[in-house]
């Protein structure tokens, strides 16, 4: 009697953690995935891999790699400039350059095959190399990084920026948000940027 009553005890707990795991699977497949009108706002950074598509015109369609000068290369075109752009204002910008001259309301589609990076260092508690998709934070980047380790001084973060051929920094207090809600210091990072969370000295 105890076989009887164990073989489906045993079946039904195997079923349960299998479907635990196929929707935890399918929930860090949508949480990887970014949504359409994320992606069309996504600033462009040097190292990304673009495909662009002209519709009906084969000879226009490329994949292309973001320089580190920023630029891209396309047929007709020539050199342009693509970092810091939008998906959308690069997508539109293309357009309107191969309409002006070349082509009766082209359709043009720009897609980020391959997303840059983010790195985030010093005390949180994975540091590393994070992809960035879509639009990302530096509190959602240091979340990704396994949150402040026990010493971080999480009000005098860095952000260092490289912007046409100049390097940028910021500095985010991130107990702005975490204290008291307030999310106008959670700066929105870019391809490239680094994010280093110092040491507290007591």
């Amino acid at each position: 009697m105890y076989k009887k009553i164990a073989y489906p005890i045993i079946a039904a707990v195997l079923t349960f953690f299998l479907a635990a795991s196929q929707e935890t699977s399918v929930f860090a497949q949508t949480q990887e995935l970014p949504s359409s009108a994320d992606h069309q706002s996504y600033h462009i950074g040097v190292g990304d891999l673009l495909q662009i598509e002209v519709y009906d015109e084969p000879d226009l369609t490329k994949e292309v790699r973001v320089l580190t000068d920023g630029f891209i290369s396309l047929p007709l075109l020539g050199s342009l400039q693509a970092e810091s752009l939008t998906v959308k204002d690069l997508q539109d910008r293309i357009t309107r350059l191969l309409a002006a001259k070349y082509l009766v309301n082209p359709q043009v589609t720009v897609f980020v095959k391959e997303f840059s990076n983010v790195f985030v260092f010093g005390e949180v508690k994975s540091p590393g190399t994070f992809p960035i998709y879509g639009n990302m934070t530096v509190f959602e980047a240091i979340t990704l990084a396994g949150g402040f380790t026990e010493v971080a001084n999480p009000a005098k973060i860095k952000v260092v920026r490289h912007e046409r051929g100049q390097e940028k920094s910021f500095e985010v207090d991130i107990t702005r948000l975490t204290k008291k809600g307030d999310t106008s210091q959670d700066l929105e990072l870019k391809a490239n940027d680094r994010v280093i969370v110092p040491r507290s000295f007591f």
